[in-house]
């Protein structure tokens, strides 16, 4: 062995000892002695690099594979310092040599796959984890990669099956936990997905992340209060944490804690000032509280930080009303072209669709916007598990049952307060206008879209039921129950708002409870709002909704869910007592504004304010899909507007049973 072999042998093992500046001594006296000495290259390169400096490392394996490019570890080597690097595409290449040289090398395989799929080239990714997948089949970590993959191309179900695997390998593996969790919520499945959450959190108790993560899921599963208290502990454990505050704003946020809300998500930017979705949360809560000009100047801070956020174009969008010479159109059409190559995730290519629909509705271009819309909802209904036909048997369901607790149970009951005023009906059918008119009555609160009514039904029927099973559960419950239920309901909506005289909550699918309500809170009000068919649902579909509303992404469902909705509202109709229920055309406010507003406050008992007709000038939260709409005066641009589009409205107006005949 010559002097430069056993110097080399030398400094192999003290790398192996782990003595790395001794090991990088003694490599240099090699290449001194031998320029060109690959392993010495290769491995110096290597030492650099674990001891934080990898741009060295890089130069030093390049020289290494360019003396001898059958290297195949030295490949690999290079792959992970130029991965370090933020150089994907230098170290995709790099994998590739590697593999080129050994087929049959999962590692190689999984890092490959691991840096398309931050390039955004999920389905090559996926194709490098499939195939280190056949080499070594009961690699947890190759599984977890590949569900990561699947999950960032939208193949949620597969996704499931391989988180599975991995802790059917792996039982202790936390990230399959979270992202599991993630991928049943996104289906649809929260009680799943809450469970995973758990699971994840009992692994990991202290780490601020699993509780965020739990706080995402209570979310999604109308459970704010209890996502406010994931949040909180997330915050106490992680007080820096950007995400800890954004969930924590999140929460406050649908609790109706607008001040609160606002302040937390101010604090996750000032955290961490360099991400756009932090801006983005910003803005929206600066718009829901009328804060117009601060909430764009905070979209135009997200869009410098990213301009590809489709997040924040979507409420930029939001924010505008798009004119043909508009350039971000432009903008706007060129990043939806680039989706593909730019690994755009479903939901990024949904915000962009609805975005360009919504900018193209501006214009007046009917076949362009309808283009995007329908592309927008088919991708959007194509993630959802939903059948519009669970929706009518429900609500068959729940009208029977209620009879049946109704005949059983007739008498006193229910709680006896009257502070309760709820405003129902279909989405985009004017009960935000109706909201907005009334909580500018100085005796009225008005809450927005409250979960309260759903949670607490799910604490006495059971949350994780199918839906008829649920319904059904209805006829079980005693006058005792209704009345502790109502008592509930009353207790939680007073803590709102102490001194009010009545409180809004204008959950708008609190239609299907019109009739619960009454055994519940016999005094309370219910307001019907009503909206032509078509128009309403012509507005639902140009919609990307922030949860739920699964009918509103096909036309087809959208008309037959409507026609259930009327069938179920004209049962309430001849139950409920004519003090207690009202209904309200949103063409009639249109039309005669004080009229009606009148109409209204004399039906919640009250006496008439002024304040009423200036509904636009309330500063109150909004947090609707109509929240610029609230901030104007009324305009009936709004009232049959489905005509400019009946041309794309055929499967609507089939279900619906055909136009209206003029």
């Amino acid at each position: 062995m010559n002097r430069a072999e056993a110097l080399f042998a030398q400094a192999f093992a003290r790398h192996q000892a782990g003595d790395l500046s001794e090991a990088e001594r003694l490599y240099r006296q090699v290449l001194a002695m031998a320029s060109d000495h690959p392993d010495s290259l290769h491995l110096l390169g290597l030492v650099r690099m674990q001891s934080g400096a990898p741009e060295e490392g890089v130069r030093l394996m390049r020289r290494a594979v360019a003396i001898k490019p059958e290297f195949a570890l030295a490949h690999y080597n290079l792959g992970n310092a130029l991965r370090r690097l933020g150089d994907g595409e230098a170290a995709v290449e790099a994998y590739r040599g590697a593999i080129h040289l050994r087929p049959n090398s999962p590692g190689a395989l999984v890092n490959l796959g691991v840096t398309l799929r931050g390039l955004g080239r999920h389905e090559e990714a996926l194709q490098a984890y499939e195939r280190a997948l056949s080499l070594q089949p009961n690699d947890p970590q190759a599984h977890y990669n590949r569900g990561v993959a699947l999950q960032g191309i939208g193949r949620l179900e597969e996704a499931v099956d391989a988180y599975r695997r991995v802790l059917g390998l792996k039982a202790d593996h936390a990230d399959a936990w979270s992202n599991l969790a993630a991928a049943l919520l996104a289906l649809g499945r929260g009680p799943e997905a809450l469970e995973s959450c758990r699971r994840r959190l009992a692994l990991e108790p202290r780490v601020a992340e699993a509780h965020i993560a739990l706080a995402a899921t209570w979310l999604e599963l109308g459970r704010p209060g209890e996502a406010a208290d994931a949040s909180r502990r997330a915050v106490a454990l992680a007080p820096d944490d950007s995400k800890a505050h954004a969930h924590l704003g999140g929460a406050l946020r649908e609790l109706g804690q607008s001040a609160e809300a606002l302040a937390a998500y101010e604090r996750a930017v000032q955290l961490n000032p360099d991400v756009a979705d932090g801006w983005v949360n910003l803005a929206i809560s600066l718009q829901e509280a009328g804060r117009g000009e601060e909430a764009k100047a905070a979209i135009d801070r997200a869009l410098r930080i990213n301009p590809a956020s489709a997040a924040a174009w979507s409420v930029r969008g939001d924010l505008k009303t798009f004119t043909p010479d508009d350039a971000e159109l432009d903008t706007l059409s060129d990043l939806l072209a680039a989706a593909d190559t730019a690994g755009a995730s479903p939901e990024e290519r949904l915000d962009l669709e609805f975005t360009l629909g919504k900018a193209f509705i501006d214009i007046g271009d009917a076949n362009r916007a309808f283009a995007h819309l329908n592309a927008g909802n088919r991708l959007k209904r194509g993630a959802l598990q939903y059948d519009v036909d669970d929706d009518i048997r429900e609500f068959t369901a729940i009208a029977q049952a209620l009879d049946s607790a109704r005949a059983a149970r007739p008498g006193d009951g229910g709680d006896p307060s009257d502070r309760p005023l709820f405003i129902v009906g279909m989405p985009r059918s004017g009960t935000t206008l109706v909201e907005q008119i009334l909580a500018s009555h100085p005796k009225v609160h008005g809450a927005g879209e409250l979960p309260n009514l759903e949670r607490i039904l799910n604490d006495y029927v059971g949350p994780s039921l199918p839906l008829i099973a649920r319904a059904e559960r209805l006829a079980t419950l005693t006058t005792a129950d209704f009345t502790a239920m109502g008592a509930a309901y009353v207790r939680e909506i007073a803590a709102l708002a102490p001194q009010a005289a009545r409180i809004t909550d204008k959950m708008p699918s609190n239609f299907r409870w019109a009739g619960l309500i009454g055994l519940m809170m016999p005094n309370a009000r219910i307001i019907h709002c009503r909206r032509d068919p078509i128009d309403t649902c012509l507005s639902c579909y140009t919609r990307k909704f922030s949860r739920g509303q699964p009918f509103a992404y096909d036309l087809r469902d959208l008309g037959l869910y409507y026609r259930a909705y009327e069938g179920l509202m004209a049962r309430w109709r001849t139950v409920l007592p004519a003090d207690r229920f009202i209904e309200v055309q949103y063409e009639a406010v249109v039309d005669d504004l004080e009229g009606e507003a009148r109409r209204l406050v004399a039906f919640c008992g009250l006496n008439w304010d002024e304040a009423c007709l200036s509904f636009h000038q309330t500063r109150r939260p909004v947090r609707t899909a109509s929240v610029n709409q609230v901030r104007k005066p009324l305009y009936r641009t709004s009232v049959a507007r489905w005509k400019q589009y009946e041309a794309h409205l055929g499967p609507l107006l089939d279900a619906l049973g055909g136009p209206p005949v003029t």
